[in-house]
């Protein structure tokens, strides 16, 4: 179940998804689940930190949040062999992602607060 801070925090970021990576979809590349999972989470860390910070409010948590989830995800791009020059399209990708998952009238996200909890725990 995500928090209603983080959709709330996600209009915020509109601004800074890029919609030319929309057509640059890792899902149709070969990324393991160890970097979507990090790289979303990252992602939606990062979304929740700037618009806490736009708001005037502390995000510190969140911004600590996010610098452990892309530790996770370098680990496994490299892990995967991914070369450096993709990390910044990924990111971009990922933040349009979660933004967009954010956003959305949906419940559902990519993944849960639980589970991006859980990876940042590790």
């Amino acid at each position: 179940m995500r928090s209603s801070i983080l959709a709330i925090a996600a209009l915020g970021m509109l601004a800074f998804a890029t919609p030319a990576f929309a057509q640059s979809n890792p899902e149709n590349e070969d990324v393991s689940e160890a970097v979507d999972i990090a790289m979303w989470c990252g992602a939606a860390y990062t979304v929740a930190h700037k618009t806490a910070a736009e708001a005037g409010e502390d995000g510190s948590a969140a911004e600590a949040a996010a610098a452990k989830a892309f530790e996770h995800a370098k680990t496994a791009l490299d892990e995967d062999g991914i070369e450096a020059g993709e990390y910044d399209r990924l990111i971009d990708f990922y933040v349009s992602s979660a933004v967009e998952d954010l956003t959305s009238d949906s419940e559902d996200t990519r993944y849960t607060a639980d589970e991006c909890a859980a990876l940042i725990a590790e």
